[in-house]
C-alpha cells in the first residue's frame, strides 16, 4: 500500500529546530532554495530555459573565488562540513565521559588528535619516519612487494597493484577475488592528466606539487625535483594501460575472468602469492581482472625502472597520502595543485577538513551523531512514500512498454519489484568499538582505522557477501550523494542529500516530486541505464535481453550520446556522450518519472493542485529542476569534469533531460523551431 505525503505544514518547526541545533542557517533563494526572484522572468522558456528558470540567480549570485563550481551541491556540502564540524567539536568536549568505543568517544578523539596543530607541526614528517626508513633499508623487489602489501593493508597507498574480495559478479551469493592496478597520486578527478605529454601544463603543476610536497617534507630541492621527474613518469607509464573513462564505464571491461596462474604469468616479476598472503586474503583458481591490462603494464614497468626509482617514488606516495595528517607546511603544495587544475584555491579551516577524513576513515561513528543530531525521521517516512509512488509509475511504464517483448519484459518487471531502496540511515550502525583512537597521535588512528577495516574484509571471507548499507564512501550517511549499487539491485538515498534545498518538508509537492523525487527516479533509471541493464533483479551480472530488445535499447540510448557530443561547454570542449550516458538517461528517466507521479499525486490531492508566485505546479516542476542544477564554475573544472566524469556540467543537465518529457514541450508551448526543441524522433523513450 503507498504510504501518503506527510503534511508539509506538521513539520516545518521540527526541521527547523533541527538545523538551529546543528548551527546551521536554513537556505533561502541565494542557496538555491526554489525562488521566483531566481528566475529571469523576462526570458523566452521557449528561446533559453535555463535563463528563464535561474536567470536571476545567475545574475545575482557570484561564485566565491575559493570553490571552482558553485551550484547546489557544493552550497548542501559547505553547510553540511560546518554541521559535521560542529557535531564533532561537541563530540570532542564529551569524550573523556562518552563510553569507550561509542562514537563520541571516537569521533571526539579523532577531533582533538587532528586539531592540535601546534603539536603536529613539532612533529614534522616524524610520526612515518620509520615507514620510510623501511622503504629505504628494502634491498629486493620482494621486500617492496611485502611493504606495498602491509600498507594497501593498513591506512596506506595501494602501490604495483591492489587486489582483493567482493562479490562474484555473476554470482554475488559467493565471494571472488579481483585484481586491480594500483591507485595514483592524483585522484579519479585528475586521472586523466596521466595520458597527457609530459610538457602539458596539468602535467607541469603535478610535478610541481611533487617537487614542492618532497621540498616541504625536509628534501633537498635537487632530490625533490628528481624524485618528482621519475614519480610521474612511473605514474603514466602504469595508467596508459588503465581503461579509459568511457571504457570503464561498461561492465564486461572490468569482469574479464582469468586463471589464477595465467595472472600472474602476465607479470611473473611481480609476487603475487606473497602479495595476497601479505594482506590475509587466499589464493584463488580464478581471479577477475578489474583493470584487464594492469598486471601487463606493471611487468613492462618493472622490467625497466630500478629498485631505486621504485624505492623514491614510494616515498613519495607515503608523504602524499599521510600528508593530511603531518606538518601543516605539506599542505600549501597540494592548495597549489588544486589552484593550477581547477582555478580556484579552497584552504578550509581546519575542522572544516574533517568532513572529507571522516567519509575516509570514519564514516558511520560521525554519520550516527549527525543522524542522531540533525536528521528528522519524519524525512525517511516521507521519502519512503515518495519512492512508492515513482516505483509505480516506473513498473507500470515497463508492463505497458510497446518495444519490450514478453521474454525481456518478465525480467525487468521482476527486478523492478526486487528493487532495494534504502533512505536516510542504515538500520544497523557498523560496531568501531574495538578501535583504538585516543586524542594525541592522528597517524596512529588512521593506522587503527585502516587495520580495522582491513580486519572486516577478511571476516567476511567466512560467510557469503552481506552488503553493508550506507557504507561506501558514496553512501555513507554524511556523503552528498545517492547512489544505484548493481550488486544489490537497488540505491541509497542518504540522510546529507535529503535536506534542504534538495527537499524541505515545507516545500509543495512540485518542488518535492521535482528536485529530490527527480534524484529518486535518477537512481532507479540506473538500475536499467546503459550498464545496469546489464546486471538481473538478483544484483548478478546476466544478459536478459532479447537480441532485438538490446538493439533497441541501444538506439534509444545513441540518443542521449548524440544530443552530449553536440554540447559545447567550452569553446572547442563538448560533452562526451559515451562517457556520460547512463548519467543522462538516469536524468532524463528522473524527472519524467517524477513529473508523472506528481501529477497522480495531484489529481489524488486536488487542492494541492494551485498556482504559487503566478506558476502552475507543473511549471514549478520544470522550473524547479533546472533552477536546481544551476551552476557557475570555472573553465579547467569544466575541462577536469568532461575529461573525467560521467556528469556532464550542470548547465547541461538543467536543460537536457527535460528536452525528452513531452509534456516539457506542452507546458511552455514550446514548438518546432523554437531553440529548446528536440524533434520526438530525438527523443529518447526507453523508459
Amino acid at each position: 500500500m503507498r504510504r501518503p505525503l506527510i503534511p508539509a505544514a506538521a513539520l516545518a518547526g521540527a526541521l527547523a529546530g533541527l538545523a538551529a541545533m546543528a548551527g546551521a542557517e536554513e537556505p533561502g533563494p541565494d542557496q538555491l532554495a526554489f525562488s521566483v526572484a531566481n528566475m529571469d522572468l523576462s526570458a523566452d522558456p521557449a528561446a533559453d530555459f535555463y535563463r528563464y528558470s535561474a536567470g536571476g540567480w545567475l545574475d545575482r549570485v557570484a561564485r566565491p573565488p575559493e570553490y571552482p563550481a558553485y551550484g547546489i551541491f557544493t552550497i548542501m556540502t559547505e553547510r553540511l562540513t560546518r554541521q559535521v564540524a560542529e557535531i564533532a567539536a561537541d563530540a570532542a568536549r564529551a569524550a573523556d565521559t562518552a563510553p569507550k568505543g561509542s562514537p563520541a568517544q571516537i569521533v571526539g578523539d579523532f577531533y582533538t588528535a587532528f586539531m592540535d596543530e601546534d603539536a603536529i607541526d613539532a612533529a614534522g614528517i616524524q610520526p612515518i619516519r620509520a615507514m620510510l626508513d623501511e622503504v629505504a633499508a628494502a634491498g629486493t623487489l620482494q621486500e617492496l612487494t611485502r611493504i606495498a602489501a602491509r600498507h594497501a593493508a593498513a591506512a596506506g597507498p595501494a602501490l604495483l597493484a591492489q587486489a582483493g574480495p567482493g562479490p562474484d559478479p555473476a554470482d554475488n551469493s559467493r565471494h571472488a577475488i579481483f585484481v586491480l592496478g594500483q591507485d595514483f597520486g592524483v585522484d579519479r578527478h585528475f586521472r586523466e592528466i596521466l595520458r597527457l605529454p609530459a610538457g602539458s601544463p596539468q602535467m607541469t603543476a603535478y610535478r610541481r606539487y611533487i617537487r614542492d610536497l618532497l621540498a616541504a617534507a625536509g628534501y633537498d630541492p635537487a632530490e625533490a625535483e628528481r624524485i618528482a621527474d621519475l614519480s610521474v613518469g612511473i605514474e603514466a607509464q602504469l595508467y596508459s594501460v588503465f581503461l579509459s573513462p568511457a571504457e570503464a564505464k561498461v561492465p564486461a571491461n572490468r569482469y574479464g575472468r582469468s586463471s589464477y596462474e595465467a595472472a600472474k604469468a602476465q607479470v611473473p616479476e611481480f609476487d603475487l602469492d606473497l602479495y595476497l598472503d601479505t594482506l590475509g586474503f587466499p589464493r584463488p583458481g580464478t581471479v577477475y581482472m578489474y583493470e584487464p591490462h594492469a598486471l601487463e603494464g606493471l611487468a613492462a614497468l618493472l622490467q625497466t625502472v630500478p629498485i631505486a626509482a621504485l624505492k623514491d617514488y614510494f616515498a613519495f606516495r607515503l608523504i602524499h597520502g599521510y600528508a593530511p595528517f603531518l606538518d601543516s607546511r605539506l599542505r600549501a603544495p597540494a592548495l597549489d595543485f588544486e589552484e593550477a587544475m581547477l582555478g580556484a584555491r579552497q584552504d578550509r579551516p581546519r575542522r572544516e577538513r574533517l568532513y572529507q577524513l571522516f567519509l575516509d576513515r570514519l564514516g558511520h561513528p560521525a554519520s550516527q551523531l549527525y543522524v542522531e543530531r540533525a536528521y528528522a525521521e519524519s524525512t525517511r517516512a516521507e521519502l519512503l512514500a515518495m519512492i512508492d509512488r515513482i516505483r509505480a509509475v516506473f513498473r507500470r511504464r515497463i508492463a505497458d512498454s510497446p518495444w519490450l517483448s514478453a521474454p525481456t519484459r518478465q525480467e525487468a518487471l521482476r527486478k523492478i519489484d526486487q528493487f532495494s531502496c534504502k533512505v536516510g540511515y542504515p538500520d544497523a550502525w557498523i560496531d568501531f568499538g574495538s578501535v583504538e583512537i585516543g586524542p594525541r597521535d592522528p597517524v596512529a588512528n588512521i593506522l587503527a582505522l585502516g587495520r580495522f577495516e582491513m580486519e572486516r574484509e577478511r571476516g567476511k571471507l567466512a560467510h557469503p557477501p552481506v552488503h553493508d548499507a550506507f557504507n561506501a564512501r558514496s553512501t555513507l550517511p554524511i556523503a552528498m550523494n545517492a547512489a544505484y549499487l548493481p550488486v544489490i539491485n537497488g540505491f541509497e538515498l542518504t540522510a546529507a542529500i535529503t535536506q534542504p534545498p534538495a527537499f524541505a518538508p515545507e516545500m509543495d509537492a512540485a518542488l518535492k516530486f521535482c528536485r529530490i523525487g527527480a534524484i529518486i527516479g535518477h537512481e532507479m533509471t540506473h538500475g536499467f541505464d546503459f550498464a545496469g541493464r546489464q546486471y538481473d533483479a538478483d544484483g548478478n551480472f546476466r544478459d536478459w535481453w532479447t537480441p532485438g530488445d538490446a538493439q533497441a535499447f541501444l538506439a534509444e540510448a545513441q540518443k542521449l550520446v548524440e544530443q552530449a557530443d553536440a554540447y559545447e561547454v567550452l569553446p572547442g570542449l563538448h560533452v562526451n556522450g559515451a562517457l556520460g550516458v547512463g548519467e543522462n538517461m538516469a536524468d532524463a528517466g528522473g524527472i519524467s518519472l517524477a513529473y508523472e507521479a506528481l501529477t497522480e499525486y495531484l489529481a489524488e490531492h486536488p487542492e494541492e493542485d494551485v498556482e504559487i508566485d503566478g506558476l502552475s505546479p507543473a511549471r514549478r516542476c520544470f522550473a524547479g529542476w533546472t533552477q536546481f542544477w544551476a551552476m557557475k564554475a570555472t573553465a579547467p573544472y569544466l575541462e577536469a569534469l568532461v575529461a573525467n566524469d560521467g556528469h556532464a556540467p550542470d548547465a547541461y543537465r538543467a536543460v537536457a533531460a527535460l528536452q525528452h518529457v513531452d509534456a516539457f514541450y506542452e507546458v511552455f508551448g514550446i514548438e518546432e523551431g523554437d531553440p529548446m526543441w528536440l524533434p520526438p524522433e530525438k527523443r529518447a523513450r526507453a523508459w
